[in-house]
């Protein structure tokens, strides 16, 4: 996902982000490009896939870091399924698209592509 705002925008885009993916239970961890969207920080220790947010400028992008390591061995030693998991960061997704939709009228470009 991405969108494109003015960048006096996407200070309230990324406070409402964090906001709408911490009320279902996931963690705003810092990364030097923003946040990655995790339970816990054991999800990024193992290298699981999570979100990843990130800003550039008058841009604001979301992807899943590290999909090819969706694994069953190291999401057991994470504590979850493998449809739990999915469900979670689908879950996830879906929740910052509307976020970046709610800033649709507002954008001067937008993206957004879920499964």
């Amino acid at each position: 996902m991405t969108i494109i705002l003015d960048p006096e925008l996407i200070e309230g885009l990324t406070r409402e982000v964090v906001v709408e993916v911490e009320k279902m239970g996931l963690k705003a961890f810092v990364r030097a490009e923003g946040y990655a969207f995790m339970r816990s920080e054991v999800v990024g220790q193992l290298g699981l896939p999570h979100l990843r947010y990130a800003v550039a400028g008058d841009r604001a992008m979301v992807w899943v870091r590290a999909p090819y390591r969706l694994r069953e061995d190291l999401l057991a030693a994470a504590g979850f399924s493998i449809g739990e998991y999915c469900r979670e960061v689908l879950e996830a997704a879906r929740r910052i698209a509307s976020v970046f939709e709610k800033y649709g009228d507002r954008a001067r470009g937008i993206l957004i592509e879920l499964p």
